[in-house]
């Protein structure tokens, strides 16, 4: 496990903030005066002053990775920058928020009570698979507000089941997954393109898939999609870039050339291996042109899902008392072309406008089960609309 600074310094940090407290007094030195009189009153000497106390946090604000790093360029790194966002829209400082590294997924309940015992009362859980964790955090802190990112309010049953305190910051995957495919579909030459996905039993990368399936087949029937999943445990699948690479060379070596990479550290080595051999690749989660610069010459878009926003709207509404427990949705929509923009053509933007109105008035299902899908049952879809 590893910590954010305002852990790891709690402790420093309490003993300066009770010093401050304490106001440990200081004499301040008599200010000079011209010579006195023969007959004057020596001066008085100036009272001692107190250091006014340091500014406590109206909020403390954690979050807590899934397994991968804080930075990996993609749904960590994304959630933490919403913390970051709504701590600044309420005016905290940077003392006021920290993050947690989570390493190994026992580690996710410890983790989570590390942040309760230090007082932090707003707690940001990253990844479908701390949702259960999360949810049992929330039902024994009823005073402590938590965010689960890519988390259904559901109980074991899938169920919906809200807790007052305890907002699913969740998306429609498959939508953006579906516009996607969708590009890709329209800009493949060898009427091949793969998919490198992370965990299979994560419902939110299954959506990813099976939008990016749809899409890509609605736009160019004839194409063949060819997705992999990472075989290994939840440990692993979203942060090994080596395997993204590797299973990017043989989707080439297949005749892909768009490379669509949804699973984290593991995802970026794919979109990586993939720029390096001279082919597109379409990112995911967020504007990915931004933050994997190692892509910006071949990347054609991102299929991204508002994290930054949807956590920074959810932290002011516990601060503004309109926090509602239950499912929230954030925005997914592709992200701008950037680079390739002139390399897109017009029809191609035309068609994709089109079939984005299309998918947000339900008229195209975006997440209809196809033979191979993962959840044929349609991985937890939620119609975009009632």
């Amino acid at each position: 496990m590893k910590r954010g600074y305002v852990i790891l310094s709690g402790l420093a940090f309490a003993a300066l903030l009770l010093a401050a407290c304490g106001g440990a007094a200081t004499t301040a030195a008599p200010a000079p005066t011209s010579p006195p009189e023969p007959t004057a009153v020596p001066p008085t000497a100036v009272p001692p002053t107190v250091a006014p106390p340091e500014e406590e946090c109206a909020h403390k604000i954690g979050f807590v990775t899934d397994v991968g790093r804080i930075d990996d360029q993609s749904f960590n790194e994304s959630g933490y920058n919403g913390v970051k966002l709504g701590a600044e829209r309420l005016g905290l400082s940077e003392e006021c928020y920290g993050f947690i590294e989570t390493t190994d997924s026992a580690d996710y309940i410890p983790n989570i009570e590390a942040f309760i015992n230090e007082g932090f009362d707003i707690i940001v859980t990253s990844g479908f698979a701390m949702g259960a964790a999360t949810r049992e955090a929330g039902r024994a802190n009823p005073d402590v507000f938590f965010i689960g990112t890519d988390q259904g309010q559901v109980n074991e049953a899938f169920e919906y089941d809200p807790i007052a305190n305890v907002a699913g910051l969740i998306f429609h995957e498959d939508v953006s997954g579906f516009l996607a495919g969708a590009l890709a579909g329209l800009m493949t030459e060898t009427n091949v393109v793969g998919g490198v996905y992370g965990c299979p039993s994560i419902p939110p990368v299954v959506r990813f898939e099976m939008g990016y399936w749809n899409g890509a087949h609605y736009t160019n029937p004839d194409v063949e999609v060819i997705n992999v999943y990472h075989p290994g445990s939840l440990d692993q699948c979203f942060v090994d870039s080596a395997f993204g690479a590797e299973t990017a060379g043989t989707l080439i070596a297949e005749g892909a050339d768009v490379i669509f990479g949804a699973g984290g550290i593991t995802g970026n080595g794919a979109l990586i291996a993939a720029c390096n051999e001279g082919k597109y690749v379409i990112g995911v989660d967020t504007d990915q042109y931004l933050s994997l610069p190692e892509v910006q010459a071949c990347i054609l878009s991102s299929a991204t899902k508002d994290l930054v926003n949807g956590v920074a709207d959810l932290i002011v509404a516990a601060d503004e008392g309109t926090f509602t427990g239950g499912n929230v949705f954030g925005g997914a929509v592709l992200a701008p072309f950037h680079d390739l923009e002139s390399a897109i053509p017009q029809e191609v933007k035309d068609q994709l406008t089109e079939i984005a109105a299309k998918v947000s008035s339900g008229e195209i299902n975006a997440c209809a089960p196809f033979e191979g899908a993962q959840f044929p049952d349609g991985a937890f879809c939620t119609p975009v609309t009632p």
